[in-house]
């Protein structure tokens, strides 16, 4: 940055992993940020799940504080080290047989939670604070104002509060930044079980087995929480089990109705992941819903761009079935602190300079993704259309390169509405951040 210096600072919106994804990359430039969360706290809701990174190690690692980093592998399902050999197997739900082995070398699998709890280290995080309206034009910042009647202002605002972003609608208008429901519904739980019945699923693959079955049931069975036990019935397992459906929910109405369901879809599997699935605990909360989704749409008309933006699921909500959606986050986090880091000076103006260039990149790429995303969702519930899957080609296995090639051609076809730093100058081959993570 240059010479010439401003109180600049941002406030981010939603205190999710892309809210604090962006408050970290924020903290390490120096740039002042607070993040405002609707939530009374972190362990609020009960729903957890786990995620992967699978390609976004690199920028992971370029854009975080050394003292998160090197927390970051304390938030894993299990103990494993990340490996250049690692994998996980898909298989025909129907008779077992593994159709192909996916490589995702060096990938973390991690907590949401656990993750979320890293990720605050060391920023100012406020609870309790739902977002009632936003004004641009009152003054030379972007003012927040909150149900509770407190105001906070700042140089630029970053919603980042989820698929269901306010912040979106503020941007696009109800109409345009609306959520759109896929024809996919997802059922999913966290639960132990049985330990010969676990043992059965660790036996298939230490953490992961994605299942593919003929009639279109996509069912997932994963390692949540193995860390520190021994006895294999005390281990947390994730379940997910997801369908093509038209029509309303009714018939999913509790999470005890929501677990027998999944159960008897997984009565057509092979074994042992039919028993697998029949040992889920039915008294676990359950949830089950139609997947969203949102192909990313520029909001270049808005007088409010420059000042306000949007990051991680609010910017590009989509289906989960490639396990994109944490690592885009975590890319827009990398590009939003080095379009900051590139400011010529630190000024309001240059802050709104870098968000434009910020925007020019990532819109693109979020709405390659979610559409990319939902047409691999479509073929996971569609046996013949499955081998010729993305997710089948080539794995989840993607370079940053690659991502932001995509982004740069779409915003060529969409006549270059900004200049964009080149920020790709570090490479975007997949590689392990255990060494950064281990060195305490």
């Amino acid at each position: 940055m240059g010479s010439i210096n401003e109180d600049i600072s941002v406030m981010v919106i939603g205190a999710g992993s892309g809210g604090r994804l962006i408050a970290q990359g924020l903290r390490k430039t120096g740039i002042p940020c607070t993040v405002f969360e609707q939530d009374e706290n972190l362990d609020q809701r009960s729903r957890d799940w786990d995620f992967g990174i699978y390609w976004a190690q690199t920028p992971l690692e370029s854009c975080l504080p050394a003292d998160v980093r090197e927390r970051i592998i304390n938030a894993q399902v299990d103990n494993i080290m990340p490996s250049d050999d690692a994998s996980f197997p898909m298989f025909n739900g129907a008779t077992g047989e593994v159709l192909n082995v996916v490589p995702t070398p060096n990938y973390l699998r991690l907590r949401r939670r656990e993750f979320a709890r890293v990720m605050g280290r060391g920023i100012d995080i406020r609870y309790n604070k739902r977002l009632a309206s936003i004004d641009t034009t009152s003054g030379p910042g972007v003012t927040a104002t909150f149900e509770d009647g407190t105001q906070h202002t700042a140089t630029v605002l970053v919603g980042a509060e989820g698929a269901h972003s306010p912040t979106r609608e503020y941007l696009l208008g109800p109409v345009e930044g609306k959520l759109l429901d896929s024809p996919f519904v997802n059922s999913m739980l966290v639960s132990t079980l049985p330990a010969d019945r676990a043992r059965d699923l660790l036996n298939q693959h230490h953490r992961i087995c994605a299942l593919y079955h003929p009639n279109g049931t996509f069912m997932w069975m994963g390692v949540h929480d193995a860390n520190g036990k021994q006895d294999p019935g005390e281990i947390e397992f994730v379940f997910m089990c997801g369908w093509k459906h038209e029509g309303p929910l009714d018939f999913l109405s509790d999470s005890k109705t929501i677990i027998r369901d999944i159960k008897r879809r997984a009565q057509p599997f092979a074994q042992p992941f039919r028993a697998i699935a029949e040992g889920i605990d039915e008294n676990r909360k359950a949830w089950s819903n139609y997947l969203p989704y949102w192909p990313t749409r520029s909001w270049d008309d808005s007088p409010a761009r420059g000042k306000v933006t949007l990051a991680g699921d609010a910017a590009h909500p989509m289906t989960p079935h490639r396990g994109q959606g944490l690592n885009n986050a975590i890319l827009d986090c990398d590009q939003f602190v080095k379009q900051v880091e590139a400011m010529p000076e630190r000024t309001a103006a240059a802050l709104h300079d870098a968000v434009k260039r910020y925007e020019a990149e990532m819109v693109p790429r979020g709405n390659e993704a979610a559409l990319s995303n939902l047409e691999n969702s479509h073929m996971v519930h569609d046996f013949d259309r499955l081998m010729r899957s993305p997710l089948v080609r080539s794995g989840v296995r993607q370079s940053v390169e690659e991502q932001q090639n995509a982004a740069a051609a779409a915003a060529a076809a969409d006549g270059g509405k900004a200049e964009m730093v080149d920020v790709s100058a570090s490479g975007g081959e997949v590689r392990s951040v255990v060494g950064e993570m281990l060195k305490t």
